[in-house]
């Protein structure tokens, strides 16, 4: 067989029966059969839905096909959405999550994302950042390793970021709970203590109150110290096995010792000072009042009368006869005794200037002795 040169710048082949031309310069943009690679955009038939045949597949065929299976009722109950996914089981496996065992790597974005079940979170550090985080659960247990114990929870607790810590932990060498920052309550808000809050300390908007509704207050210490409120003034000052001392604006006015009582200033009761007998100035004529008690009442002859059932028990009332005349005392209680002889008179006579004191064992009772008295 000869080789040689053709010269021609187009071919023509039948293709069933009708003639078609091809260029010889387009031959270079062909592809061979057996391993072709294509430039641009490639178009092919779209095979049928459910082709299982070895024909190429188009773009459209891919698409509808993922659609039909992400619909059926396998895949469904099988992977998760991506718009709001809800996993069952114990999220575990790279590339897609499974519902049943879940296992992501990397950052995961969601816009919602529900997790139905248990979710354990292995690691060092976990981060949850957002504005506000809600909690349905009613409890929170912190520190659960497999075997707790106090030194275990020594230290947990809670801690607020900020300038410095705001910590709120638990310290097992004092076992209890410590605050590195003060605690505010609000008026009328409670501190209780007690099982039964039986001791009670709060603000009621004006006043600090301090309740306790059973048994004793007792305070344990061995110097108590109250001050007024800009603490520049003592109030009371109490020392163990020493004085017991109460000032008035700042002064000492009573304060107990080993011998006793000592007083600074004047003390007085309801009549006035107690180193003092006060005076009444009876009228004309004047029964004697429960009031009258401790006092001297002088009369200007005056009759004086001793009622009955007035005065008590250890009462005594001093008659002063202020007088150039003589006062006649007239009994009204059941016995009023005098004290030189025992006698029980209706009536008796205190002579002008002398005194005569009443004392009482009872409010039907007296017994009365003066120098001028007959």
């Amino acid at each position: 067989m000869a080789y040689g040169k053709i010269k021609a710048d187009t071919f023509v082949y039948d293709n069933s029966g009708s003639d078609v031309e091809v260029t010889l310069s387009s031959l270079s943009n062909k592809v061979d059969a057996a391993s072709p690679t294509f430039t641009g955009t490639v178009t092919i038939p779209t095979p049928a839905a459910n082709d299982n045949t070895t024909k190429a597949a188009s773009t459209a065929y891919v698409q509808t096909e993922l659609g039909d299976y992400l619909t059926t009722a396998t895949a469904t109950s099988t992977y998760a959405p991506k718009a709001s996914p809800t996993f069952t089981g114990t999220p575990t496996v790279p590339g897609y999550a499974t519902l049943a065992s879940p296992t992501f790597t990397g950052t995961v974005n969601a816009a919602a994302l529900t997790l139905s079940g248990n979710l354990t979170v292995n690691g060092t550090t976990t981060t949850i950042d957002s504005t506000t985080l809600n909690v349905e659960d009613k409890n929170i247990e912190l520190g659960k390793v497999s075997t707790p114990t106090d030194t275990t929870a020594d230290g947990g607790g809670i801690t607020l970021k900020g300038a410095s810590d705001k910590t709120f932990n638990w310290v097992n060498a004092t076992d209890a709970w410590t605050s590195s920052e003060h605690i505010a309550l609000g008026d009328n808000k409670e501190i209780k203590i007690g099982t039964g809050a039986d001791f009670k300390i709060w603000h009621d908007g004006s006043h600090t109150r301090i309740g306790n509704s059973t048994g004793a207050l007792n305070v344990r210490t061995d110097t108590l110290n109250v001050t007024n409120a800009a603490n520049t003034e003592n109030l009371i000052n109490a020392v163990a096995d020493g004085a017991v001392t109460l000032n008035h604006n700042g002064t000492a006015k009573l304060a107990t010792s080993a011998a006793g009582v000592t007083v600074s200033g004047s003390v007085t009761d309801d009549k006035g000072n107690v180193r003092s007998i006060p005076a009444k100035s009876a009228t004309n004529p004047y029964t004697l009042v429960a009031s009258d008690a401790g006092k001297a009442v002088t009369t200007n002859g005056f009759t004086i009368t001793i009622p009955n059932n007035v005065f008590s028990g250890g009462d005594a009332v001093t008659l002063v006869n202020n007088s150039s005349s003589d006062t006649t005392i007239t009994r009204a209680c059941t016995s009023l005794y005098l004290g030189s002889d025992g006698t029980n008179s209706a009536s008796l006579t205190l002579k002008a200037r002398t005194t005569a004191t009443i004392y009482f064992t009872a409010g039907t009772t007296g017994y009365i002795s003066g120098g001028g008295l007959s």
